[in-house]
């Protein structure tokens, strides 16, 4: 069995590259891999799994791994991609790809996005051993078709079942309950689409629709001014306890984002029960059955469900059966045990290829280059 190590530059609680982190740690572990986690920050433990704080630096990547007898390096996240080339050929290296937001999203530090997605092109990807996407998307979008699509699993959250409605006239008198899920603040608020679930809240009021709009996510209370100027509910800094109760309790959720890599807060929706919709953009298409091309569209959606609540659960329940057939945290980690079964060689072997290669000299020039590149980025800030 293979012996693993897992980069992430954060294993913090709400955010999506650590919950796939943990999950597929866990299940590899009950495969029989040893798995340990090298980050630059973390707030929780994972029983089984060691995490060791480390520094963006190949010697101690290197050393961390030989430390603990580790085969195989997987990059999730910046910074580390960028170590990988240069720790081959003494281990196996992967980069998990999760994707990056098109740089145009974001302000001053756009040139240095585009730089970083340009080097992963051509400097990692060609280098490595391997690419793992999150979705078809992801695999298209980072200019490499032979990444290997996995899927992140749903199952994380508890499954709430299908939701039934008696037909009873109470229900169809009541608000629809609405929601997301997303951080809060103005640093992803661009791609998240904060904007867009603002304006689909004025709309249904516009439009005389009976409906309580509400935002789950961490952010101060500064960062939910926003919402709650727009006449929204803001929930903040929820336990996960919380957070599955109040995707259970919505009638729709909806995800305003206009770029995801996969969108786990959108499955979860779906496998606590309840109907999810979302913009036909990025993976969407191919983690929700209910997508739309605007704000119009939705809102007309909603409009229909309001008035038809049988409608509304048949939908729900599409969502449900949809979600849970189709991502799975076990199926995702003997996808990838199967492609490291096949692919891992015995370290001692790869010990002497990075020996025979000079590899003590490519760490050496590799460190001057990351000195060199994070001068220039200083630069850009």
């Amino acid at each position: 069995m293979a012996k693993v190590l897992f980069l992430v530059h954060r294993l913090s609680l709400g955010f999506g590259v650590s919950v796939v982190v943990e999950e597929l740690s866990k299940r590899l572990v009950m495969l029989g891999h040893r798995v340990v986690i090298g980050t630059l920050q973390a707030d929780h433990k994972i029983t089984g799994v060691p995490i060791v704080i480390v520094d963006v630096n190949a010697v101690t990547i290197r050393n961390v791994a030989r430390r603990f007898g580790v085969d195989i390096v997987v990059a999730h996240t910046w910074p580390f991609f960028d170590l990988l080339p240069s720790l081959r050929p003494l281990f196996s290296c992967w980069a998990w790809e999760h994707g990056d937001p098109p740089p145009a999203f974001f302000g001053r530090d756009r040139w240095q996005r585009a730089t970083a997605i340009l080097d992963k092109q051509q400097n990692v990807y060609p280098n490595i051993d391997g690419v793992i996407a999150i979705s078809e998307f992801i695999r298209h979008d980072i200019g490499f078709p032979d990444a290997r699509v996995i899927y992140n699993g749903c199952d994380h959250v508890p499954d709430g079942g299908e939701k039934t409605w008696d037909g009873g006239e109470i229900e169809t008198q009541r608000p629809l309950k609405i929601g997301t899920l997303m951080r809060l603040g103005r640093g992803e608020s661009k791609y998240k689409g904060n904007a867009l679930f603002l304006d689909v809240a004025e709309q249904l009021r516009e439009a005389g629709i009976a409906a309580e709009c509400s935002v789950m996510g961490r952010g101060s209370t500064a960062d939910a001014d926003e919402f709650v100027s727009g006449g929204l509910s803001v929930f903040r800094n929820a336990s996960d306890e919380e957070r599955a109760e109040y995707l259970r309790g919505l009638d729709v959720f909806i995800s305003p984002s206009q770029w995801e890599g996969f969108n786990l807060p959108l499955v979860e929706a779906m496998r606590r029960g309840t109907l999810a919709m979302a913009f036909d953009t990025g993976s969407h298409p191919e983690v929700c059955p209910f997508v739309y091309s605007n704000v119009v569209e939705m809102v007309a959606t909603l409009k229909e469900y309001s008035s038809n609540r049988a409608l509304l659960y048949e939908h729900a329940a599409v969502c449900h059966e949809f979600v849970n057939g189709a991502f799975c945290w076990d199926r995702a980690a003997e996808s990838f045990s199967e492609i490291i079964d096949k692919r891992n060689q015995p370290r001692i072997v790869r010990e002497v290829r990075w020996l025979k290669a000079g590899g003590t000299r490519r760490l050496r020039r590799y460190a001057s280059r990351l000195r060199s590149m994070a001068q220039s980025a200083a630069k850009l800030i």
